[in-house]
């Protein structure tokens, strides 16, 4: 019996002092800020441990109040039920706690991933500007001590956040971007096809996802100077239509190395000489079919074609390429402007020579208005050959003031003009057309379409033109002038 008091005391003396531990840590708790019956759960929950109990209050304010606040209203009623012992505490309170807590978890980790990826971004974002500002401080500065987390969870949850923004986000140390992959188009080189002789293909090799894959059918044409001898001779002799001097020279030398092929003095081409440079020089074509016809550069200003090289063949083709040039459009035409040229200029440079000349041409002048001062009338401007001159009329000034003026720069223009060997035409019509001047020779400049302005060309006439003369076909085109008569009126 002794022994059995002895043992209830002790319990009891032990359970006393147990309870007054328990109110000892809930006063340490409450001065922390915490409930009484609060702190008292906590501890319960957390075996006695002041500081898991302190962690697990702090994780349900922030983030689980309301799972809390139930567990804590059900504490309460527990409490006032009951005195308190650790043994009986109630299953339900306990999991709702716990439940609250694991989302309290979850919710300030995700807000510290969060937290850490904004950080990280922010610091990418501003690795630029620091690289390129000397002497400034660098953005990653650890946070200071107050903002550190406190509790074991805490620290656990920010390094995880760490290590996810880090390997999602960040740069860490030991991760590597890959290089963005460019893409390029790659091409062989620019060679002609086999075919025909090294020059006869007319196509490039390329590879199969490049020009041709998007365009099979187009090919891009050969060098010259790889094609076959016939296809540069004739391309040469087409590109040279439209410089008839050029055509010309090259016409009589192969006619003459083809008549006497013996004789050096034909075979041989001095790019110094007069005649080259004011014929040949800088033409298109020129020295390319020279060099066709088996000529070889020697030195830096001469040809030759040596008496082996001479080729009957070549010589034909060539003539016969120069042949069907002549007899184009282009060069028909160039070669009467050439003509003409000259012709204007023995005209002009007449009247230092002849005195009637200059009497003849000042008659001319003396027939003109006066010209309009302070910008006023119409600009009339005229082109005779290569040189352009310019001079103003009234609006109600007739055709034959301007046919005037042109005979004070040569008193055969105006004749030459009537009798439409030569013609005027207003360049601000479409299609530009001759003007019948003896049908608008007492016409005013303002009906004529010369008003505001005019802008006329002495031509050589076309065989066309001539031939209207007598059947008094004019047809001239649409005219911008101001206020100028129809077209049918004018003809």
């Amino acid at each position: 019996m002794a022994g059995a008091a002895s043992a209830a005391t002790s319990g009891l003396r032990g359970f006393i002092n147990g309870g007054g531990e328990e109110e000892e840590k809930v006063r340490r708790l409450r001065g922390m800020g915490f409930d009484a019956a609060e702190a008292r759960h906590a501890l319960r929950s957390c075996d006695g441990d002041v500081e898991r109990a302190a962690e697990l209050l702090l994780l349900s304010r922030q983030g689980g109040g309301n799972a809390a606040g139930a567990g804590r209203g059900r504490a309460r009623g527990r409490d006032r039920a009951s005195p308190p012992r650790r043994a009986n505490t109630a299953p339900s309170g306990e999991d709702d706690v716990r439940r609250a807590m694991e989302a309290s978890r979850r919710d300030e980790e995700q807000r510290m991933v969060r937290e850490a990826q904004e950080a990280s971004m922010a610091a990418g974002a501003g690795a630029a500007t620091t690289t390129r500002t000397v002497g400034t401080k660098k953005k990653g500065k650890k946070k200071s001590a107050a903002a550190q987390p406190t509790t074991a969870a805490g620290r656990a949850a920010a390094k995880r956040a760490d290590e996810a923004a880090q390997g999602k986000f960040g740069t860490g140390k030991g991760v590597k971007k890959k290089p963005a992959a460019v893409k390029t188009q790659s091409f062989d080189s620019y060679l002609p096809s086999s075919s025909g002789g090294g020059g006869g293909g007319g196509g490039v090799r390329m590879k199969s996802n490049g020009l041709t894959a998007h365009h099979p059918n187009v090919k891009v044409p050969g060098q010259m100077k790889d094609k076959t001898k016939e296809e540069q001779i004739l391309r040469c002799a087409d590109r040279l239509s439209p410089h008839p001097a050029a055509v010309d020279t090259l016409y009589r030398a192969l006619t003459a190395v083809r008549d006497d092929p013996a004789n050096d003095r034909y075979r041989k081409v001095d790019k110094t000489t007069a005649g080259y440079v004011n014929t040949l020089k800088d033409r298109p074509g020129a020295e390319d079919m020279l060099l066709a016809m088996s000529f070889k550069k020697r030195g830096a200003n001469e040809l030759v074609l040596e008496r082996s090289m001479v080729d009957p063949a070549l010589l034909y083709l060539g003539i016969t390429a120069l042949e069907k040039a002549k007899a184009t459009e282009e060069y028909k035409d160039e070669k009467l402007k050439a003509a003409f040229a000259k012709e204007i200029k023995n005209i002009q440079l007449s009247a230092n020579d002849s005195e009637a000349e200059a009497v003849r041409r000042a008659e001319f002048m003396a027939k003109c208005p006066s010209e309009p001062k302070g910008g006023q009338g119409a600009l009339v401007q005229l082109t005779i050959a290569d040189q352009t001159v310019r001079r103003r009329f009234d609006g109600d000034d007739i055709f034959r003031d301007v046919l005037n003026w042109i005979g004070g720069h040569g008193s055969a223009i105006p004749n030459k003009i009537a009798s439409r060997e030569w013609c005027l035409v207003d360049l601000n019509r479409y299609p530009v057309v001759p003007i019948d001047t003896e049908k608008n020779i007492d016409k005013t400049l303002q009906f004529i379409g010369c008003w505001p302005s005019g802008k006329l060309e002495i031509r050589p006439s076309t065989d066309e033109w001539k031939q209207l003369k007598d059947t008094g076909g004019e047809v001239m085109g649409s005219s911008r002038g101001l206020g100028s008569a129809p077209t049918d009126e004018l003809h």
